[in-house]
């Protein structure tokens, strides 16, 4: 995506149209050079040998007999089952991390694990959840959903703390200079946080190079640089950012 200059001056006016299909070639981009295996989960048992098992316990029960006591206390529904029924949408909880892939974090809420989506980590970019979370943390998470019927939770990190992106519009206004730190360098353009939970891509067509050279022959990771904001599209969490340099 290039922009000539009278392209950058409407920007001092209005918020131009957001290309979404160069977005998603640049998210596309992204997610390849940022890959990381996901850790395998173990896989449910097939219905067959949940059937042999049940099988197995019925042979067992025929054999070996139960007090009533014990009755009652397997007749109850277990701890799971429990705390999914009483679960509701917007509650607070604390919960362990039990895994991470690529897609997300699975949470163990206890008893009951559920799924903190890629998305749902932080207001941020994130690379990959492991940048994010860690195995074995205890953290708080926000309940979004719960779907009964597909026996799943869906849980929010990010949403633990306010949306920084409220307001991104004022705080960081289209056409002015604002200090940032370089989070990470790509094939085309670099990435910069200008607060927590706030980043903005520096294309290549706005950085001032030469022939032949690339983002990482004039930038680094954790570097300071000035940037020109250029726009800003709070609703999808993304901003347009132009390497300023003095005259």
């Amino acid at each position: 995506m290039s922009l000539s200059n009278d392209a950058d001056h409407k920007y001092r006016s209005t918020m131009p149209a957001i290309d979404e299909g160069w977005w998603e070639s640049v998210l596309a981009e992204e997610q390849r050079q940022y890959h990381v295996p996901g850790k395998a989960r173990i896989s449910s048992p097939s219905r067959a040998e949940i059937q042999l098992k049940e099988s197995h316990g019925q042979a067992e029960a025929k054999s070996s007999p139960i007090s009533e006591h014990d009755q009652a206390r397997l007749q109850k529904p277990d701890r799971r089952s429990e705390l999914f029924h009483s679960l509701q949408t917007g509650a607070q909880l604390k919960g362990t991390v039990t895994s991470i892939t690529d897609f997300g974090a699975f949470v163990d809420l206890g008893g009951l694990e559920g799924l903190i989506h890629i998305s749902e980590l932080s207001w941020g970019r994130v690379p990959h959840p492991n940048k994010i979370v860690r195995l074995g943390e205890e953290i708080e998470v926000q309940v979004l959903e719960i779907s009964k019927e597909r026996n799943r939770v869906a849980l929010s990190l990010k949403r633990m703390s306010p949306n920084p992106w409220e307001n991104a519009e004022v705080e960081f206004a289209i056409d002015t200079i604002q200090s940032a730190v370089v989070s990470s360098i790509l094939s085309y353009g670099a990435f910069a946080r200008l607060k927590p939970g706030i980043e903005g891509l520096i294309h290549v067509s706005k950085m001032p190079l030469s022939d032949g050279q690339s983002p990482r022959d004039i930038l680094a990771e954790g570097q300071e640089v000035q940037v020109r904001v250029l726009y800003i599209d709070p609703a999808h969490q993304r901003m347009g950012l132009r390497l300023h340099t003095n005259p």
